[in-house]
């Protein structure tokens, strides 16, 4: 008895080679992939235990509908196997196929997404054969294919991308603040972002201009500093610098409105309250000493009363 079990396992084996061999002679591809599925899982049932991987390779296989479930697909009436490029619509024009082949392609992506087998794996080969093989037009081609190769892409972006990891917050600020910094540089003029954390009761984003340096010589020094006594003075700088102050002075101002003014317990924070009348005070006095530079504005050229 022991002898007859391999004469039968070759019998078997046999069979299932001739089987294949005369569907690789017509062409279904898809049929010959199925079977040997079919055929491999049969084989992984040994007497004893199954190793981890056979368990897994098990769970793996997803079992799918027939072909013809798509509309383009349908069993040959003699022969055996699947036209694969069939009962597609007919179109007028160019954009008409590439819109049918676009819609197909999607129609196929749905399906081997849902039955991702090795089967499925396998079938865009046939039905690009049988393009060819039932006349496809152009457009029909080239939507589909397109379709096909948009999904690719975004597959292989994933698997070849060097870091899945999701990015650590700091090190996203740190890498948004800098490219923040470089479309300010660009901007060609002196500015400044402030930016606070979300839901902190202030402005997300707030802007400034920085027209002062310290470093470089904005404001025009006194005669006896420059050693030019007899020369006249351009204050003009000094009224705009007045104005970014003021514009500061009223962007804090308006940040501070925007805080809670009440405790955890639920009860007034005076402090912030004195904290907001004393920059309305700064506010107005600002405004009034920017008012009063006006005179300063402009190319003009002021000296002292003793040179005059």
């Amino acid at each position: 008895m022991t002898a007859n079990a391999p004469a039968k396992e070759d019998a078997a084996s046999t069979h299932v080679l001739a089987q294949l061999a005369s569907l690789l002679r017509s062409g279904d591809v898809q049929a010959a992939l199925a079977l040997t599925e079919a055929a491999s899982a049969n084989s992984a049932k040994p007497t004893e235990a199954a190793p981890e991987e056979a368990e897994t390779d098990a769970v793996r296989r997803i079992v799918s509908p027939p072909l013809d479930t798509l509309s383009f697909i349908e069993r040959r009436k003699s022969g055996g196997g699947y036209n694969y490029w069939a009962n597609v619509p007919a179109a007028s024009c160019y954009a008409d196929e590439c819109e049918i082949g676009g819609r197909l392609a999607e129609e196929f992506l749905t399906f081997i997404g849902k039955y991702h087998n090795n089967g499925n794996g396998a079938l865009l080969g046939p039905i690009v054969i049988d393009m060819d093989k039932n006349g496809a037009g152009r457009g029909h081609k080239i939507g589909f294919m397109n379709t096909i190769s948009k999904y690719a892409m975004g597959a292989a972006y994933l698997l070849h991308a060097e870091n899945h990891a999701p990015e650590h917050p700091w090190n996203k600020c740190r890498r948004l603040g800098r490219e923040l910094a470089e479309a300010l540089e660009s901007t060609g003029e002196q500015q400044f972002a402030y930016i606070a954390p979300k839901s902190s009761g202030t402005p997300t984003l707030l802007f400034g201009h920085l027209d002062y340096h310290p470093s470089t010589e904005t404001l025009n020094a006194i005669p006896e500093i420059r050693g030019t006594p007899d020369e006249g003075q351009d204050f003009s700088e000094l009224f705009y610098e007045l104005i970014n102050l003021v514009e500061l002075a009223e962007a804090t101002l308006d940040i501070l409105r925007e805080m809670d003014y009440t405790r955890g317990d639920g009860s007034r924070n005076a402090e912030l309250d004195r904290v907001v009348a004393l920059q309305r005070v700064l506010c107005t006095n600002l405004g009034r000493l920017r008012e009063s530079a006006e005179v300063l504005d402009g190319p003009k050229t002021w000296v002292p009363a003793s040179i005059a």
